[in-house]
């Protein structure tokens, strides 16, 4: 497997994808690996990033028109990392935003947390891609392409979920309000 080309050795990945993951492995790991260093800074942060690059790669590949495969994997890797750092730059936002508003302090200064745990039950109501694509857009300040590349689903389909999701959890939300009031 070693003196296959990099094309050579995809063509034989999308027939048998354990035949030839661990020589791509072996070609790219360290790439990966420097790549994701390089962005997110931090080893084990790198480490799992590598694993989470390269199941993506075997979900990846089969759809692709792959002609240069270095230049491909860098571009996903690369894209990767910065999901992960909008991902918790969006988080540390959310967090920021939570302790400033007052309304989740009480009166002896102890935070509450209604609002999120009624997020999360309500989500857990979602159908899957309704959930997913909402969690991607929301909590991850993801684009509905780069949705669609993650799930697999068309623009046009994650455009769907989200619409049908928002609809979906403002309902639930609502409902919850009102039955947390006796409203029902």
């Amino acid at each position: 497997m070693k003196e296959l080309t990099d094309i050579e050795l995809l063509d034989i990945f999308k027939e048998d994808r354990n035949r030839a993951l661990e020589e791509i492995y072996d070609r790219y790991a360290g790439l990966v690996y420097g790549v994701c260093l390089k962005y997110l800074g931090n080893k084990e942060k790198s480490m799992d990033a590598v694993v989470e690059v390269f199941e993506l790669l075997i979900k990846k590949v089969a759809d692709q028109n792959i002609t240069n495969f270095s230049s491909w994997l860098y571009s996903v890797t690369k894209n990767h990392c910065l999901m992960i750092l909008r991902k918790e730059k969006s988080e540390l936002k959310h967090i920021n935003e939570f302790y400033l508003e007052s309304d989740n302090i009480d009166e002896d200064n102890h935070i509450v947390l209604p609002e999120y745990k009624h997020v999360q039950e309500a989500l857990c109501l979602l159908t899957y891609e309704q959930k997913e694509c909402v969690t991607m857009f929301y909590y991850n300040d993801m684009s509905y392409n780069e949705i669609a590349d993650v799930t697999g689903f068309s623009v046009k389909s994650v455009k769907s979920y989200l619409q049908n999701g928002r609809i979906k959890l403002k309902k639930i939300m609502e409902e919850q309000k009102n039955a947390n009031h006796g409203y029902q």
